[in-house]
């Protein structure tokens, strides 16, 4: 039975890339009439003419010009496919999972997962943004590779932890709100009344208790840009990273809240960051490059 091969493509571009089937057969160690055997075969199995040979150099039909593309794509897809597969061979993962706390802001995630694209272009990232307790239960399920954590509290033995930055947080409130329109210290009594926004999943999969709460009516929010922007709004006051904010403040379109307590201190709390990863569990290549990258940090 006929079939397209792949040697047919190699030979078809060849003699397109060296200009005539002499050159073509040089340079793949061929005699000229096996060149010239495989472009017939090529043509007899497609049903068409590719290559013009009324003319002292055979030279592409627009059949030829049109289907080119094709044949240099199907060798690309072949060279990649053999990488792919021997990358996986050396121990190359397949795809990595990554699981984040939203207030994984102070280090540069974007440039390390766009560096990591082109060290590692075979390489799936599942990238998911979740509760601190959600992280910490995902990668000692093994259902998470890697974990961007804050670390308020002491992590599970099950984890190996490199620390790789810092969260410094502020407490904040429009000008408009009514936190935000007063000078001085505020105490737990000013404080109970007005909704206080946290961060925390949504659905109630959050297992794990809520931190630094002071107000009766507090709201659940699920990312820190939705946080942000209901804090914008007036819609209640709350921490943020000052990274995240700082140009807020310095715009006017948000006020830092001097709080005479923050959990028995003067000040707001601030979180070591730390890139995870379940002790025993080997990660490839391209896990370790990762933990590598963020610890660097």
């Amino acid at each position: 039975m006929d079939a397209l091969t792949i040697d047919q493509f190699t030979v078809f571009v060849t003699v397109v890339e060296k200009g005539s089937f002499a050159a073509a057969a040089r340079q793949l160690s061929r005699a000229q009439s096996a060149i010239t055997y495989a472009i017939q075969k090529l043509e007899e199995q497609s049903g068409l003419a590719l290559f013009d040979r009324s003319t002292y150099r055979p030279t592409l039909t627009e059949a030829g010009i049109a289907l080119l593309p094709r044949a240099r794509r199907i060798l690309h897809d072949i060279a990649d496919w053999r990488q792919h597969a021997h990358g996986i061979a050396q121990g190359l993962e397949a795809e990595i999972s990554l699981v984040m706390v939203p207030y994984a802001t102070e280090v540069p995630v974007g440039r390390i997962l766009g560096a990591f694209n082109t060290r590692f272009p075979r390489v799936c990232v599942h990238l998911s943004t979740v509760s601190f307790s959600v992280a910490i239960e995902a990668l000692c399920q093994g259902s998470a590779d890697i974990g961007l954590l804050t670390e308020h509290e002491p992590l599970s033995k099950e984890l190996q932890r490199h620390q790789c930055g810092w969260v410094d947080l502020i407490a904040v409130a429009a000008p408009g709100h009514p936190l935000g329109k007063i000078r001085g210290k505020l105490n737990a009594a000013m404080l109970l009344d007005c909704t206080q926004l946290v961060l925390g999943t949504a659905l109630g999969t959050d297992k794990g208790r809520d931190y630094g709460v002071h107000a009766v009516n507090h709201w659940r929010v699920s990312d820190i840009q939705t946080k942000h922007r209901l804090i914008l709004e007036g819609v209640g006051w709350g921490s943020m990273p000052k990274s995240v904010v700082v140009d807020d403040i310095a715009a006017g379109r948000l006020v830092e809240l001097e709080l005479d307590r923050w959990e028995g201190s003067a000040r707001m709390p601030g979180f070591p960051l730390v890139i995870a990863h379940q002790n025993g569990r080997a990660l490839g290549p391209a896990g370790r490059w990762l933990i590598e990258q963020f610890s660097a940090q």
